[in-house]
């Protein structure tokens, strides 16, 4: 037996522990044994240990890193936090061969190696404070704690949780919305809650950062629930109308959506109601690292009164935030903010300031810039023009969103603040399904990632279906690895992977599935525009006769490992996917709107046929939402 000796003890060194104990077993067929006090001296052991002192970083909570010493089988593991054990131990074994390609089964490959090549040695430092994902989509409770699982394996160390409750990512699975081939499951709101349990003592168990809330402070408070963005018809009291947002001469809920109302915020029992409620949530909610406090999910929908209009809506905004850290700090709530800069809200404050620089981080969330571009390809524009009450165009490509960040920035340091930040995107929340081959999102990734340090932005949080990893899962262990260690390449990182996934064939699979991505445009996908582009259908046929090729090479493949097995099963099935898909897109292209959408209706039922094949991979609820809303919006 192998010793591995936990120290001091908690519950996430002691569950490093036992991972590292279960990986080894398989690796070298031996038996490990698990510690935290009394070790008989004959055993060779392992160390694992939380041990800030050794490393230099800003905040040993907060920053992750790890010192691995292993030799023959014996060594040491070091790490600032329990929560960058976890991580040092998955780093270690990736160091030894094992690769977690993504969540659930047959993600992962465990080489075999005899104990005495257990031999690693490094130090290293996440490149970025913040590196996780959002939970969008339609999940299963298995699809979610599967991808909980699956973070600090690959460097993740934030997960957050969405509204007051992530009830309706979970209905939207379980209801198996228009999908006829599946009967919707039975889920009331107590096992949802059972299920939301589970989730949140996955999140602690790991010691991963938990970021919560964002949309619904402009209407839970107010007793309407806002977990979603469908429309409802409810009755709102004259009390609740008064504190919502007057446009267009009337106060009620805009387009008839709760969580993309906002609030009249300069009167003061509006935001009273969202500091109380924040204060609740935050006393029933211990666990949570940082409260995400958004204002509504909406364009150019804030109080036009003659009150709110003294103040810009991100001067309101600052006002109440500053409200509600002096309601923390009175209660000892140490919890950090959350601000947004989205929307109308990416335009900088014009009078007001953060007073209390410890608790706030910045979030630059660019929701309309194109996918076809990285920050890369850009600097600051000019400074964006003064705003204009629900007027001002919002910004749409990747410098004029730069440009309002660089505002921002250059406001707040001016104020003498230089803010803790992360940029919010969506490369797998909507944009990746305008490239089937997942190639060209991954090398924005790259690029994107290569840049943060430039726009003084201190990671990404990954708004993003969890269940994105079909035809792979290379975006998101783009993002993981990239952010972990920045200095990586999208060519060290993809030959890791398709090696990986696809065995000896992972050279061709790669070189076949960046010629699909080749042949497609990730923007028109989701902004659809223009819809006249001969150009990009004449491209797009050319993906038609990849679709054969990747079938022919599944079908060639003899799969050496579970893993390398559902990733030929994924491709087996992609000559389907990939001509159903080009095919509709081919139409839109040339202007045939209806005819692209009949195609798309094959595409669809293809996937609701197949959605149990591939569920661990692909959210056939979230693509079909996406392309109602954008291509065939109207159709």
């Amino acid at each position: 037996m192998t010793a591995i000796l936990i120290a001091p003890s908690h519950p996430t060194a002691l569950y490093a522990g036992r991972e590292l104990a279960r990986y080894l077993e398989k690796m070298t067929g031996g038996i490990y044994g698990v510690f935290t006090k009394n070790v008989p001296a004959e055993l060779p052991a392992i160390r694992l240990e939380t041990a800030p002192e050794r490393f230099s970083v800003a905040d040993p909570a907060l920053d992750d890193a790890v010192e691995i010493a292993l030799e023959k089988g014996c060594g040491s593991i070091f790490a600032t936090n329990p929560r960058a054990l976890l991580i040092g131990v998955y780093r270690a074994l990736r160091g030894l061969g094992c690769r977690f390609l993504r969540p659930g089964a047959g993600g992962e490959t465990v080489p075999a190696l005899p104990s005495a090549q257990i031999t690693l040695s490094l130090r290293e430092t996440a490149s970025f404070r913040h590196r996780g994902a959002v939970i969008e989509g339609g999940d299963s409770v298995e699809n979610v704690l599967d991808f909980i699982e699956w973070l600090p394996k690959v460097g993740y160390n934030s997960f957050f949780t969405q509204f007051m409750s992530i009830s309706n990512f979970l209905k939207n699975w379980y209801s198996h919305n228009r999908n006829p081939y599946l009967d919707a499951e039975e889920v009331d709101a107590a096992l949802l809650g059972r299920y939301e349990e589970q989730i949140w003592d996955a999140i602690a168990l790991r010691s991963i950062l938990h970021h919560s809330v964002g949309h619904g402070w402009t209407c839970e408070p107010l007793g309407i629930e806002g977990r979603g963005w469908d429309a409802v018809e409810i009755e709102i009291s004259d009390e609740n109308r008064a504190l919502l947002a007057m446009v267009d001469g009337e106060r009620g809920l805009f387009h008839s959506v709760p969580s993309i109302t906002n609030l009249c915020y300069s009167n003061p029992v509006a935001r009273q109601k969202i500091c109380d409620y924040a204060v609740g949530y935050l006393k029933a909610h211990p666990g949570v690292r940082y409260l995400n406090l958004w204002l509504a999910d909406s364009i150019h929908s804030f109080c036009e009164c003659e009150n709110c209009r003294q103040k810009s809506p991100t001067d309101w905004y600052l006002l109440l935030l500053n409200e509600l850290d002096r309601r923390l700090t009175e209660e000892g709530i140490d919890t950090r903010i959350v601000f947004l800069l989205y929307f109308d809200l990416l335009f900088p404050p014009v009078s007001e300031t953060l007073e209390n620089h410890d608790r706030f981080v910045l979030m630059f969330a660019p929701i309309s810039r194109p996918f076809s571009q990285s920050f890369a390809d850009f600097k600051a524009g000019s400074p964006p023009p003064p705003y204009e009450l629900n007027k001002t165009p919002i910004p749409r490509s990747i410098e004029e969103n730069l440009a309002c960040l660089k505002a921002w920035q250059d406001k707040l340091q001016g104020d003498g603040f230089t803010p803790d930040s992360f940029d919010f995107d969506y490369y797998m929340g909507r944009a990746h399904y305008g490239d089937p081959g997942y190639c060209a999102i991954a090398k924005i990734i790259d690029r994107d990632v290569s840049e943060l340090s430039r726009l003084g932005l201190n990671g990404i949080l990954s708004c993003q279906e969890l269940r994105a990893s079909y035809p792979t899962g290379l975006p998101g262990y783009m993002l993981a690895l990239k952010l972990w260690d920045s200095s990586l390449t999208y060519g060290q990182i993809a030959g890791e992977y398709f090696a990986a996934a696809y065995g000896e064939k992972g050279g061709e699979v790669q070189a076949l599935l960046e010629e699909v991505s080749s042949c497609f445009d990730t923007d028109f996908w989701f902004r659809g525009e223009p819809a006249d582009r001969p150009d990009l259908a004449k491209r797009m046929e050319a993906a038609l006769p990849l679709a054969q090729k990747a079938r022919a090479l599944a079908e060639s493949a003899s799969p050496a490992n579970g893993c390398e097995a559902v990733s030929f099963k994924h491709l087996r099935l992609f000559d389907q996917y990939l001509t159903h898909y080009a095919k509709a897109l081919i139409c839109c292209a040339k202007n045939d709107a209806a005819a692209g959408y009949a195609h798309w209706q094959e595409f669809l039922d293809f996937l609701w046929s197949h959605e149990n094949a591939v569920q661990q991979a692909m959210d056939v609820f979230r693509i079909e939402v996406i392309a109602r809303n954008s291509l065939f919006r109207g159709c």
